[in-house]
């Protein structure tokens, strides 16, 4: 079974699995920085991978042929996101009859408007809807506006700092979770991603000698861990306030780190576990709820039950339906592969 396709860009796969065992490993075992901070944190690196992943392959689209085809790219995330999403919910929805009060937003991906009230077993679906509302409104925005596609991604940077300093001057009992999972208060990591396929030539023209040092390629995401984890686990109106004008920062550290990871092509994220693991990265996130949140299993369970309904899912729904979508491509399709950022989100 090839799981690393000469298309693939170096390294994501390995950073994709990086970002899925640290919500494994987050929600088995807790995590640093605070209840929930590991998984949120990984959640958010799926999220710049997948602005960073869907600009790219747009804006390709757009060089070759002149236009952005919404039509294909609706058809290709249809493809690539609902079987795999939908047999997970309807699974669910049969064998745990609580699951279903939240049915309705899970299927039309609402639950990041829905969070408090939604069943655990759905809880991780919040990121599924953020990054479908993403896929939505993005490629509209570059059809648009394809020439502003900087200046529109720095607004929607902007745009998220302000929504989460309203947010946090409300006083709303909700505030933390509008803050955290909502679209609009969490769009900037996935604009950051934008930002670096915009800027991703400029970037290799003058900062490629990064990749070279391997203290920046560690300095760069441990300062981005801290200054989440210091966002996250302060809850006081100061840190509030901070969270609102500063978060951006992150992001934009995380999408410095994936552009020094790619091209640094490193032996450690481009190797055959790392390939399978980050292909294997949106059936181990869509799947890893009802394990790692059950503490009547061990963790060797946990994980072995995981692995096997992964597995099962990617070879059964999502290699099927993928090749189904690219069969009723009109034209061949573009070299670049976006296996599904979530895993997130975003794969192709």
């Amino acid at each position: 079974m090839n799981f690393a396709p000469s298309s693939r860009i170096p390294s994501l796969d390995g950073l994709r699995a990086i970002a899925v065992m640290l919500v494994i490993g987050g929600h088995l075992w807790g995590g640093l920085g605070g209840p929930g901070f590991t998984a949120a944190f990984a959640v958010h690196v799926f999220f710049v991978l997948s602005g960073y992943l869907i600009t790219r392959l747009l804006q390709q689209e757009h060089e070759r042929h002149g236009r952005i085809d919404l039509v294909a790219f609706y058809r290709r995330r249809c493809f690539r996101i609902f079987p795999a999403a939908f047999t997970y919910m309807l699974v669910i929805a049969l064998l745990v009859p609580e699951s279903r009060a939240a049915l309705l937003y899970a299927v039309t991906y609402t639950v990041s408007y829905r969070v408090s009230s939604t069943p655990l077993i759905f809880w991780h679906l919040w990121s599924l809807s953020v990054e479908e509302q993403f896929y939505l409104l993005w490629p509209l925005a570059l059809l648009l506006g394809f020439r502003r596609r900087a200046l529109i991604a720095w607004v929607a940077m902007v745009a998220a700092a302000v929504f989460r300093l309203v947010v946090a001057l409300s006083g709303s009992d909700e505030a933390f979770v509008y803050v955290h999972y909502s679209f609009p208060g969490t769009m900037d990591s996935i604009a950051a991603g934008c930002l670096l396929a915009v800027y991703e030539p400029q970037l290799r023209e003058r900062c490629r000698w990064m990749a070279e040092s391997a203290a920046i390629v560690l300095a760069v995401p441990v300062t981005a861990w801290i200054l989440a984890g210091a966002f996250w686990a302060d809850s006081s109106s100061a840190a509030r306030l901070s969270l609102s004008i500063f978060w951006g920062t992150v992001p934009l550290l995380i999408a410095l780190w994936i552009f020094v990871l790619v091209e640094r092509r490193g032996r450690i994220l481009n190797n055959p576990v790392a390939y399978t693991i980050g292909a294997l990265s949106y059936s181990l996130y869509l799947w890893q709820q009802p394990f790692t949140e059950n503490h009547k299993l061990s963790t060797l369970q946990a994980v072995f039950m995981l692995s096997g309904c992964a597995v099962a899912s990617y070879i059964v729904v999502e290699k099927p339906m993928l090749k189904l979508g690219a069969s009723l491509k009109p034209r061949k399709p573009l070299p670049v592969s976006l296996p599904g950022e979530l895993p997130v989100p975003a794969r192709d």
